[in-house]
C-alpha cells in the first residue's frame, strides 16, 4: 500500500503519475492510488480504480469522489475530513463503502493526506484505496454465522434465523431479498443459481410458497406469495431476479430458495461464491434443524403407518371436546371403528397389503369428516374418531353412516379386488363421566355391533352396563395373578391304540372371591384385549411345569399348556420356558405346547422361527383347533409340530354327519402322510370315540374319557389308569357298535 504524506511541491502540485514518471508502476498497484482537487474531484486515478469499482477512468476523472460514497456514510467522511483540514490529525484513515458500476458497493479502506504549495495552501488530496470486501465479507459472515449458529442451537423460530440470513444479503446486494421453504422436498438436481428479468405484474406462480422478504434497509415482511414478493421488488425499482436454491447436505434435496432481487444484471458478480454458499448452508442447517425437531414431534403423536394422529392426541382432543361440550351444552361423540375380518386380508394377500389398506382406510376416514373432527389409529384395525360440537346427538350416527359407505368402496390390493367393511360403537357424551369413560362406551357399544358387521350401534346403559362392568374384570384379573387366586385343572389325552394317557392339559381356572369358580371363556378374552394373557399364561406355564415335575418320577406323562398369539410371538417366551424347566428339573420332553391355527398365522415366519427355536430344546408342539383357522397348509410341513388336534366342531358330529366323518379322514391321512400323529377333541359318546379310531385318529379327548380335574387329582388318576385293560376301562370293543 502506497503510504499517503502531507505533500509541499515548489511552485505546483504534481500529480502522481505525471511525466515525472511513473504511471506505469503505480497502474500496477492491486489499490488505488489517487488525487483530488480541494473540493475533492478525482485529478488522477490509477487502474485499480476500474477493477475495483468497473467505473472507467475518463469517466470518473473530474466527478467529485462524494458521488461515490455509500449515502449513509457521507457524513462520517465528511467528519474524517475535517479532522485533518483543522490539522487534529496529519491523515484520514477510515473504512466505508464506495458504489460500483454495477450498482452494488464495495468495502474500501482509505488512508487520505492534504497537498500543500509552498505558500502553504491545500492543493489536494493525495492517497490510497484499498478493496477489504472479502475481508468485510468474511468478518461479517463470521458474525452472522456465529448469530444464526446461537439461533439454531436455541431453537429460535425459524421466521428469525432465515430473516438474518436474508438481511445479509439485502444489505450486500442493495435489493430485496425473499426466502421460502419448499412444501415438497425437490430433487436438487433441477435446481441451479437462474437469473432474469422480472416477468411482467402477476406473471409469478402463486404455488403453495410463502416468502419472508427482507429489504436493504431492514425491513421485514412475512408470508408474501411469490406475486407479492414481485410487486414489492417493483417497488423498489428492482428490475433484475436470481435464485438461489437451498439444498439439504444430508439428503441433497432443494429444502427452499433465495430470490435475489436487484437493479443490476451482473449483481452475481458481487456476491462472491463464499457469501451465497455460506448462506444457503446456515439456512439449509437452520431447515433442517427445524423439520427434524417437527418430524420427532409429529412422530411422537402420529401412527407412522397412517400418519394419523396416536393416542396420546386422540385422548387430549376427546378431552378438550369434553370439555367444550360441558361448557356450551352441546353434543359431542366419540366413535370406534374396528375393520371386520381384517386379519383374513393379512393372512390371504399379506401385511404388505394390509398394511396399505389400512392407509387407505385412514385416507377415506379423514375425507368423510369435518376439518374439527379428528380420526386416530389406536393400533391394529381399530380407529378412533373424536366428534365435537355437533349440531344434534343424531349427528354421530349419519357420520358412522356415512364412514362405513366410504369403506364400502372396493379396493385394489395386490392385483385382488377387496370389499372392505367396518363395526361401529358410538357413545355419546350426556354431561358427566371423562374420556376413558366414554371410549370404554364406545368399546361396550362397537362389539354389539361386530354381531352384524358392517353396522354401528350407540352405547345403551341399559342394555350394555352389565358388558362394561366386565371390563372391571381386568384389574381383577391383575390381583388374581399376583395372588394366586387362579388354578389348574387338567384333563387327560387318551392312547386309542392302548387306552392309556398319553398326556394332560392343562387348563386355566380363577376362584373368585365373589363369583366363584370362573370358566376360561370368562376372563381368557379379557386377558387377551387388555395385555395380561402374556403374565397369566407365564403363570400357567410355570405352574403346570411344577406340577408335571410331581408326577415325572412316577408317571411318563407330558402335560400340554396352550399358547396364545401373544405369547408364541413374545421373544422372552423362549427363555422363560428354559428357565422354569430348568428350575423345576423337569425334562422339555415331558412339556409340549400348544399353538392354534390363528396364532401361527398371525405371523407364519416369526411362528416357525419361534417354534424352530423351542423344538431345537426338546419341547414339543401341537396344532390346536385344526380346521377351523385360515389356511396354514402351506406353512404345516415346516412348522416343527408333532401333534394336530382337530377340532370339536368337527368331532362332535362325527356320527351323524357323513361330511365330518370325510373332513376327520382327510385330517388324519394328511397328518400322518407328514409323520404328526392326530387327537380329536371333544369326545362325548362311546360311538364317536370308536370311530375316530377306526379312521386311524391315534388320540381322544373329551367328557367321555375323562373330565377335567384339579392337580390334587390328576395324579391318582393316572396312576390308576396305569396298568388297567384299555378297551375294558373304556368299553372300546371295536367288533361291537352300540
Amino acid at each position: 500500500m502506497v503510504a499517503p504524506m502531507r505533500v509541499v511541491n515548489e511552485g505546483r502540485a504534481t500529480a502522481p503519475g505525471d511525466e515525472g514518471g511513473h504511471r506505469d508502476v503505480l497502474d500496477s498497484l492491486k489499490e488505488v492510488v489517487f488525487q483530488t482537487d480541494p473540493v475533492g474531484n478525482w485529478t488522477f486515478l490509477n487502474n485499480a480504480w476500474t477493477e475495483i469499482t468497473g467505473f472507467g477512468l475518463e469517466e470518473t476523472l473530474g466527478t467529485n469522489f462524494l458521488e461515490y460514497v455509500h449515502p449513509d456514510e457521507v457524513e462520517g467522511t465528511l467528519s474524517s475530513f475535517a479532522a485533518v483540514v483543522s490539522g487534529e490529525t496529519d491523515q484520514c484513515h477510515h473504512e466505508g463503502r464506495y458504489r460500483t458500476a454495477h450498482g452494488g458497493w464495495r468495502w474500501v479502506e482509505l488512508r487520505v493526506g492534504l497537498m500543500f504549495d509552498n505558500a502553504g495552501r491545500v492543493t489536494g488530496n493525495a492517497g490510497t484505496i484499498f478493496d477489504i470486501t472479502d475481508r468485510h465479507i468474511a468478518q461479517e459472515l463470521l458474525s452472522e454465522q456465529t448469530h444464526v449458529l446461537e439461533l439454531v442451537a436455541r431453537d429460535a423460530p425459524l421466521v428469525e434465523t432465515l430473516q438474518s440470513l436474508a438481511g445479509l444479503i439485502a444489505r450486500r446486494s442493495g435489493g430485496v431479498v425473499g426466502i421460502s421453504g419448499s412444501p415438497e422436498p425437490e430433487a436438487a438436481a433441477s435446481h441451479r443459481i437462474r437469473g432474469g428479468e422480472l416477468s411482467t405484474p402477476g406473471g409469478g406462480s402463486p404455488g403453495r410458497e410463502w416468502f419472508l422478504a427482507v429489504t436493504e434497509g431492514g425491513s421485514t415482511e412475512v408470508g408474501l406469495s411469490r406475486i407479492e414478493l414481485d410487486d414489492l421488488a417493483r417497488a423498489n425499482g428492482l428490475t433484475g431476479h436470481l435464485e438461489l436454491p437451498i439444498t439439504s447436505t444430508a439428503s441433497k434435496t432443494v429444502l427452499g430458495k433465495f430470490m435475489i432481487y436487484h437493479r443490476g444484471p451482473d449483481i452475481l458478480e458481487d456476491l462472491e461464491s463464499v457469501l451465497i454458499h455460506r448462506c444457503t448452508d446456515l439456512a439449509a442447517i437452520a431447515i433442517e434443524r427445524v423439520r427434524a425437531r417437527e418430524d420427532a414431534k409429529h412422530q411422537a403423536n402420529h401412527d407412522p403407518l397412517t400418519g394419523l394422529p396416536n393416542r396420546t392426541v386422540m385422548v387430549d382432543r376427546l378431552q378438550r371436546a369434553l370439555t367444550v361440550a360441558q361448557r356450551n351444552g352441546t353434543p359431542a361423540a366419540v366413535l370406534l371403528a374396528d375393520i371386520d375380518h381384517f386379519k383374513l386380508v393379512n393372512d390371504t394377500l399379506g401385511h404388505d397389503a394390509g398394511d396399505e389398506a389400512l392407509r387407505h382406510i385412514a385416507a377415506r376416514m379423514n375425507r368423510a369428516l369435518r376439518d374439527v373432527d379428528t380420526v386416530c389409529r389406536l393400533g391394529g384395525d381399530e380407529f378412533v374418531v373424536v366428534l365435537p360440537q355437533l349440531a344434534q346427538a343424531a349427528d354421530a350416527e349419519r357420520v358412522a353412516s356415512k364412514l362405513l359407505r366410504a369403506l364400502e368402496h372396493p379396493l385394489s390390493l395386490s392385483g385382488e379386488i377387496v370389499r372392505l367393511s367396518a363395526s361401529i360403537g358410538i357413545a355419546l357424551y350426556s354431561g358427566f363421566g371423562d374420556a376413558r369413560a366414554l371410549l370404554k362406551q364406545a368399546d361396550v357399544a362397537m362389539y354389539r355391533a361386530k354381531r352384524f358387521r358392517g353396522s354401528h350401534a350407540v352405547y345403551e346403559a341399559a342394555s350394555d352396563e352389565d358388558r362394561l362392568t366386565g371390563l372391571g374384570v381386568a384389574a381383577e384379573l391383575r390381583h388374581a395373578i399376583e395372588s394366586d387366586q387362579l388354578v389348574l385343572h387338567y384333563q387327560p389325552k387318551v392312547d386309542l391304540r392302548t387306552g392309556r394317557a398319553s398326556g394332560v392339559e392343562a387348563l386355566v381356572r380363577w376362584c373368585h372371591p365373589e363369583r366363584g369358580l370362573m370358566l376360561p371363556a370368562q376372563f381368557i378374552p379379557v386377558a387377551e384385549t387388555t395385555g395380561l394373557i402374556v403374565p397369566l399364561s407365564l403363570w400357567v406355564l410355570h405352574n403346570a411345569i411344577a406340577d408335571a415335575c410331581s408326577w415325572s418320577e412316577e408317571l411318563d406323562v407330558p402335560v400340554q399348556v396352550n399358547l396364545s398369539t401373544h405369547v408364541l410371538h413374545d421373544v422372552e417366551l423362549p427363555g422363560a420356558i428354559e428357565q422354569t424347566l430348568a428350575s423345576c428339573a423337569l425334562s422339555p420332553e415331558h412339556l409340549e405346547l400348544e399353538v392354534t391355527e390363528s396364532a401361527v398365522m398371525a405371523d407364519p415366519e416369526g411362528a416357525i422361527r419361534a417354534m424352530t427355536k423351542l423344538s431345537s430344546a426338546g419341547v414339543s408342539f401341537a396344532l390346536d383347533d385344526f380346521g377351523t383357522g385360515y389356511s396354514s397348509l402351506a406353512y404345516l410341513k415346516r412348522l416343527p409340530v408333532s401333534v394336530l388336534k382337530i377340532d370339536s366342531s368337527f368331532v362332535s358330529d362325527l356320527a351323524v354327519d357323513e361330511r365330518d366323518a370325510s373332513i376327520v379322514s382327510s385330517a388324519v391321512d394328511l397328518a400322518h402322510n407328514l409323520e404328526i400323529e392326530v387327537v380329536g377333541e371333544g369326545v362325548e359318546s362311546r360311538r364317536v370315540c370308536l370311530l375316530l379310531r377306526e379312521l386311524g385318529c391315534d388320540h381322544a379327548q373329551g367328557y367321555y374319557l375323562a373330565s377335567p380335574m384339579p392337580a390334587s387329582e390328576i395324579r391318582g388318576w393316572l396312576l390308576a389308569h396305569l396298568d388297567a385293560d384299555p378297551f375294558k376301562e373304556l368299553g372300546l370293543n371295536p367288533t361291537a357298535l352300540p
